[in-house]
């Protein structure tokens, strides 16, 4: 499918790419992106038996950079930056001031005075209309890498054998960040992901990012490595229980709410925005996102706002919902009352007018057993 005249903004790096492996292109926040190429069934397998390889340049990447670089994110983002070595990641949450969540972002410490932020797509024109709008004079710079930068991901428990065959790089330890050289270019490859396995992220610029990509599925034939789409991304993310950005996360819901209380310092010496809201909120939130599995193997998927009952009481609603392979059945997230967001409590999802039985599971709904390296 070739994306219609002036129907969407952007296209990545990898657009035509795309077009000539026969991908089904759609549109996602903006953004013309492969959803599958064969199935995203086969592309879930790839990535959980073998390995897959994801564009994501569409994701928004910015550089802060300068001697008051700590200082100045820590008195914005949620986690504690001061925590943090050179080379390390670090999960942060960007909150509107009465505590609700505008994005969720992995930060590098690239060094002392050096930090690579990557934001969601949907959320990257507020991210940086706000970050550019805390500036101070001197001391700290926000390079906005958007649309001059891309992003690769490489998943499954192959992937890294794919990426020691095309840079002989060893594994390197999850969370961190290393530079490496490619094609007489620099780019950062990272050992985080969104899928619950094994596997990098890299970032590089644009202008390689065809060679690059073509390197790495010639180097992955062996390791059974195929290009994927969203929508097998979808499923991995949802057995893995990470959030969605904009669908499970959103402003009218807080970190506690979200779960996601790891995320957030409170302790630190820095007022970022809505801490003050979180601190009065702590105690008083009403609802959890939780995971949630289909009691019966013919469920159907529950689609976002489906109502969620427990014992004929309405008490929440839906907010993804899929069919996991892994599982073998329908699994998703929704918000709950958090009286009834009780693991092994069964609720019931309402799908086209009817009632279907559900288990409130612990997460994540899939987790691979750790390698150790």
């Amino acid at each position: 499918m070739i994306a219609p005249t002036g129907s969407v903004p952007f296209t990545t790096f990898l657009y035509n790419r795309h077009i000539e492996l026969g991908a089904y292109m759609g549109t996602y926040s903006g953004w013309w992106m492969p959803i599958y190429y064969t199935s995203a069934i086969q592309e879930h397998q790839a990535v959980r038996e073998n390995s897959g390889i994801f564009d994501l340049c569409h994701m928004g990447q910015f550089f802060v950079e300068g001697p008051k670089a700590m200082e100045w994110l820590n008195g914005i983002l949620t986690n504690d930056l001061s925590l943090l070595k050179d080379s390390e990641s670090q999960y942060h949450l960007i909150l509107s001031d009465s505590g609700g969540i505008i994005d969720d972002l992995i930060l590098y410490r690239i060094g002392s005075s050096s930090y690579l932020l990557v934001v969601n797509a949907c959320a990257s024109e507020k991210d940086y209309s706000l970050l550019h709008g805390y500036l101070p004079f001197g001391d700290v710079s926000l390079i906005d890498n958007r649309r001059k930068w891309g992003c690769i991901a490489i998943q499954g428990p192959t992937s890294w054998n794919v990426l020691k065959e095309v840079f002989s790089l060893d594994p390197i330890p999850k969370h961190t960040i290393k530079k490496i050289i490619f094609d007489k270019e620099f780019l950062y490859i990272a050992a985080t992901g969104y899928t619950g396995e094994e596997g990098a992220e890299l970032f590089f610029p644009g202008k390689i990012a065809r060679l690059l990509w073509d390197r790495l599925l010639e180097g992955g034939k062996p390791y059974g490595l195929l290009p994927c789409g969203l929508a097998s991304r979808n499923i991995l993310r949802l057995e893995a229980s990470l959030p969605l950005n904009g669908v499970d996360l959103r402003e009218d819901k807080t970190p506690w709410e979200a779960g996601l209380s790891k995320a957030v310092s409170l302790s630190k010496p820095y007022s970022f925005p809505g801490k003050a809201a979180l601190v009065l909120l702590k105690d008083s939130f009403q609802t959890l996102l939780v995971a949630f599995v289909a009691c019966e193997e013919t469920s159907p998927q529950p689609k976002t706002g489906s109502p969620i009952f427990f014992k004929g009481q309405k008490c929440g609603e839906v907010t993804s919902g899929i069919w996991s392979p892994s599982l073998g059945r329908t699994i998703g997230m929704g918000y709950v009352h958090k009286a009834y967001a009780i693991i092994g409590n069964k609720i019931e999802i309402e799908i086209r007018n009817k009632l279907y039985p559900f288990e409130i599971r612990k997460k994540p709904l899939y987790k691979r057993p750790t390698i150790h390296r």
